[in-house]
């Protein structure tokens, strides 16, 4: 009788268990004061310069391009611009040497005009190479061309954000199989009440050496948050990279919003 008892707790603890354990996805979407949504980014434009924002990564990245339009040299300085989140600022130049190191396992395919030619949004790490670097201070944007951010900052590097008991429940058919259906929570926010919000602040000039800076301050802020099964999140493969890993095309897929893949 005492081993019966013990072998229905023990399938009970499991079930439990397995259950706290279920895997998820949070969807994070951003909007902004002072840029515009052209072709699923954020771009901020000038006569003289085009800035090219995406998001679109594990916890999100404040990724972006900057492309001079003039027909002269222009120099953006790091040292004197800033990642600024929910009012606390983050240098992205530091006087020191830095890791680089690349890393691939599976992902998302990604054609835009941010990320390197052969790069892949990757979520997970696999070990590859690295190699030791002192970043510059200034950087020269020859005319006519891109200079890429240096990508160094996580928007949102938490495990999982805690939606609300009252949050809005909504059932739909599954990306990946239309013939089933999930739940889909998701909490909304306006630019008072949102919990994140970030700016990028950079500072120009056309002459390398001078102090005379012209500066942009582009800001943007956490809008809404679902919450969803992975299957519905990743939806059907679109294939098989290189290295044998499935390769998905989320409906979900926005350089405007992030994700992050939550396993409690």
């Amino acid at each position: 009788m005492k081993t019966k008892v013990f072998f229905y707790y023990t399938l009970l603890m499991l079930i439990i268990l397995s259950s706290c354990s279920k895997s998820y996805v949070q969807v994070f979407d951003t909007a902004t004061t002072n840029t515009q949504v052209k072709d699923d980014c954020f771009i901020y434009e000038t006569d003289s310069l085009k800035i090219t924002y995406s998001f679109w990564a594990s916890k999100g990245v404040m990724s972006f391009a900057i492309y001079n339009k003039s027909d002269k040299p222009l120099y953006i300085d790091w040292k004197n611009s800033s990642f600024i989140c929910n009012d606390n600022k983050f240098n992205y130049w530091i006087d020191e040497l830095k890791t680089n190191s690349s890393s691939y396992y599976g992902g998302y395919s990604y054609n835009g005009p941010l990320l390197r030619p052969g790069s892949t949004i990757s979520e997970g790490i696999q070990n590859s190479t690295s190699s030791s670097i002192k970043p510059e201070k200034v950087v020269n944007i020859p005319p006519k061309s891109n200079c890429y951010g240096t990508q160094q900052f996580y928007l949102l590097p938490i495990p999982y954000y805690q939606l609300n008991s009252d949050c809005k429940k909504d059932i739909m058919l599954r990306n990946d199989n239309l013939k089933s259906e999930t739940t889909v929570l998701s909490e909304e926010f306006s630019i008072s009440n949102t919990p994140l919000r970030f700016r990028n602040y950079l500072a120009f000039s056309y002459t390398e050496s001078t102090q005379q800076y012209f500066f942009v301050d582009n800001e943007f802020y956490l809008t809404t948050i679902k919450s969803m099964e992975p299957k519905h999140f990743y939806g059907k493969s679109i294939g098989v990279s290189k290295n044998g890993n499935k390769l998905y095309r989320s409906k979900y897929t926005k350089m405007t919003s992030f994700y992050i893949q939550v396993t409690k």
